[in-house]
């Protein structure tokens, strides 16, 4: 168990853009199915929502990275992660809007594009967090490297050098 919330949020935001891509897929499909309209519907809520839950695991993540301990290694991985999430919400956030705005018809192959492209962010911010937990511990009660330094403070100062 952890006092961190970070790790709570983000997997919403994960799954929800990733389902809602999936689902554009499969409706782009089976466009002329009975059932296709429904599914267009489902993934665009899924992303709507899902571009939400980016936000708040970006707001979420920085507040855990406040208190969080580490190295100078793991605060380059974690700069790495942080702009992947940060790709990941902006592209889902366009997605999102031009979703929106074309809400009563498929999505064209641009739209299409642009959404494996939200996919591609997704998997790469998910791939980067997991590696910051599981192969660095940040994060992790007792996994912090010996005589580690809060890190938000230790990425401050290696700026200003």
């Amino acid at each position: 168990m952890t006092d961190r919330i970070h790790p709570y949020v983000v997997h919403f935001s994960v799954a929800l853009v990733l389902m809602s891509v999936l689902l554009f897929l499969i409706a782009t499909v089976a466009r002329r199915r009975a059932w296709a309209a429904e599914l267009l519907t489902v993934a665009r809520w899924n992303l709507w929502i899902g571009s939400g839950f980016a936000l708040a695991s970006i707001g979420t993540g920085f507040v855990d990275y406040l208190s969080a301990r580490c190295d100078l290694d793991t605060i380059a991985a974690t700069v790495l992660h942080r702009r992947s999430g940060a790709a990941m919400w902006w592209s889902s956030l366009i997605a999102s809007v031009a979703v929106y705005r074309t809400r009563h018809r498929a999505p064209g192959p641009v739209l299409t594009a642009w959404l494996l492209l939200v996919a591609a962010a997704a998997l790469t911010a998910t791939l980067l967090g997991s590696g910051l937990t599981y192969d660095r511990g940040l994060g992790v009660s007792g996994m912090q490297p010996d005589g580690a330094e809060l890190c938000f403070p230790l990425e401050r100062a290696g700026d200003r050098r």
